[in-house]
């Protein structure tokens, strides 16, 4: 051994002892780490490098009949960085002057202005290749996106009143929106995300991480653009005669099918915040109202029911005025009429006519007969709000109350009520529950929804056509002539209702409707009409409800509706 080396071993054996002792307690606690405590550490790290969110799938779509989008959902961006971080402000200001146009001046200038965690630098982007602009951002140091859904309504207040609308959180508050609001939801899971660049996370959001979570797709009866059509003549109507609002109704009479439903004043449900919350209510079935005239087909089909009573039988009018029996109310015809037929007193729409009848047919038979074609009673259509109309019970009626019912006074319906009350008589006397979902995608109730649902046969079809021809002829020379079109047969009947304002019927309010079947030859159609407080100059129902209901019908001729044979099913 040299000198040197005895001269230092002492310390060469310090320091090789030394790295021996180290790497001992490294190997140690290399073991220890790796293989005593190991899940204990992998939890630490996990906890540092990923965490788990709850993540929840899109909502599902709305339909038409026909597969048009009514209610869907878009994806919105919002571009955004940390300033408390290294970024690349050169990269991120030329990126959003190639994509949108914003200088990158301005956008430097914006970064260098603040320091916090998020700054937005581009809110709510609709971007047409989602894909392709996040790999962008990614290749961008310190430029983030973040992705939300929103619910998107193309067709804006044309059906929102049926659609409805949903909240910030996406969930359903008004229409379809809420009475289906389990069926639409998207499914939740919990998800695993990961961390990189520090505190910051790689892949904010996982592209498709939620495919399989959708809510269930809507389907509806409606066909959006003969919604369109309804909505624009009722729009136009209500603006023309100062109402306080309007509503219709288009029925398939053959399976109960809504085909339109829609209403003004209504709103936008793209719009963040509803500014009148009455615009929300659909008053085709949540707007009970007494109708007047358009009930009187039924004190007329028990007339005809009747044996004692035959179209040789004619009752006096009057001449337009007449007392209640046993009261001091007195009554008038809209025009003076001596003696009518059982069919003229519907044509002409005589309220002494059908006081006169009610007192023949009398109040068991007049209460009987609205509770059958389903006044009182909802209809059970697939929708919130529904009103059950008033039928008052039998033992609260007073000496003149038949009357009254028959005149439809004492008693309200919803246009939804009507709109069935007449589909039985243009399909050969079923009462059916009306519908408004085609189908559900997912559902195993399929096969039920394709179902007709009869609630019980209320006449034959002797009775039902006889009735077609009598209001086939109330348009023609009675009361509904606005709704005439050349060359085609209507079927309707006017109404004019006076209001029951505080304790009494109004001299100044008043409802005009117009219930109708088109063409009545061989019905396809009902439609619905109901105008609330027009103009007093406008207030007949042919002066404001028919002409809404002619030009739909002039839409649905031109618009080729007739020879769509979807629309001829049979009942039976």
């Amino acid at each position: 051994m040299s000198r040197l080396y005895l001269f230092h071993q002492d310390k060469v054996r310090v320091v090789l002892n030394g790295i021996i002792f180290i790497g001992l307690i490294l190997i140690f606690r290399f073991f220890y780490i790796q293989i005593l405590n190991a899940e204990e550490y992998r939890e630490i790290v996990s906890k540092r490098i990923k965490y788990d969110k709850k993540i929840k799938g899109d909502r599902g779509k709305i339909y038409d009949r026909n597969g048009v989008a009514l209610a869907e959902n878009i994806t919105k961006v919002t571009f955004w960085t940390n300033t408390n971080h290294n970024i690349d402000k050169e990269s991120i200001a030329l990126f959003l002057e190639q994509e949108f146009d914003i200088s990158k001046e301005s956008t430097i200038k914006l970064i260098d202005s603040k320091k916090t965690n998020y700054l937005s630098l581009k809110k709510d982007v609709i971007l047409e290749n989602i894909t392709k602009t996040i790999s962008k951002v990614k290749s961008i140091t310190g430029l983030y996106v973040d992705k939300q859904t929103k619910r998107f309504y193309q067709y804006q207040d044309v059906c929102s009143q049926l659609i409805g609308h949903t909240d910030h959180e996406g969930e359903g508050k008004s229409g379809i929106e809420l009475k289906f609001n389990p069926t639409l939801n998207g499914h939740e899971k919990i998800e695993t995300f990961y961390r990189s660049r520090g505190n910051q996370l790689a892949n904010r959001e996982k592209e498709n991480f939620n495919s399989g979570l959708y809510g269930n797709d809507v389907h509806l009866t409606i066909d959006i653009q003969l919604q369109n059509i309804l909505f624009e003549a009722i729009k136009r109507g209500y603006e023309n005669s100062g109402a306080k609002s309007a509503n219709g109704i288009i029925i398939n009479p053959h399976t109960g099918e809504i085909l339109a439903l829609a209403g003004v004043p209504t709103f936008n449900p793209n719009d963040r915040v509803i500014q009148n919350l009455n615009n929300l209510k659909n008053n085709a079935i949540s707007e009970q109202y007494e109708p007047g005239s358009t009930l009187k087909v039924i004190p007329i089909l028990d007339a005809i029911l009747m044996q004692e009573i035959n179209d040789q039988i004619f009752l006096d009018c009057e001449n337009g005025e007449y007392y209640l029996p046993d009261s001091k109310v007195l009554i008038h015809d809209h025009e003076p009429h001596q003696k009518l037929s059982i069919e003229e007193i519907l044509i002409h729409s005589s309220n002494i006519g059908i006081a006169k009848l009610s007192s023949i047919i009398g109040k068991e038979q007049t209460f009987n007969s609205l509770k059958k074609f389903g006044i009182g009673t909802k209809t059970g259509i697939d929708l919130p709000g529904e009103e059950r109309g008033m039928l008052r019970p039998l033992n609260s009626w007073s000496k003149i109350s038949k009357s009254m019912v028959s005149m439809g006074q004492e008693v309200s319906a919803t246009n939804l009520q009507l709109s069935m009350i007449y589909s039985s008589i243009a399909n050969g006397g079923y009462l059916l529950k009306p519908k408004i979902i085609k189908k559900i995608d997912g559902s195993s109730k399929d096969v039920f929804l394709n179902e007709i649902e009869v609630i019980r046969k209320v006449m034959n079809s002797f009775q039902s056509n006889k009735l077609l021809q009598i209001l086939t002829k109330a348009v023609e020379e009675g009361t509904g002539t606005n709704a005439i079109i050349p060359g085609y047969s209507i079927a309707g009947k006017t109404g004019t209702a006076e209001k029951f304002i505080d304790g009494e019927y109004s001299e100044r309010y008043f409802v005009s409707s117009f219930a109708s079947i088109f063409p009545s030859d061989n019905p396809r159609f009902v439609c619905i009409i109901s105008v609330d407080s027009p103009d007093y100059h406008k207030h007949w129902g042919n002066m404001t409800a028919a002409p809404i209901a002619k030009e739909i019908y002039k839409q649905i001729i031109v618009n080729d509706y007739l020879s769509n044979t979807d629309n001829n099913k049979e009942i039976i």
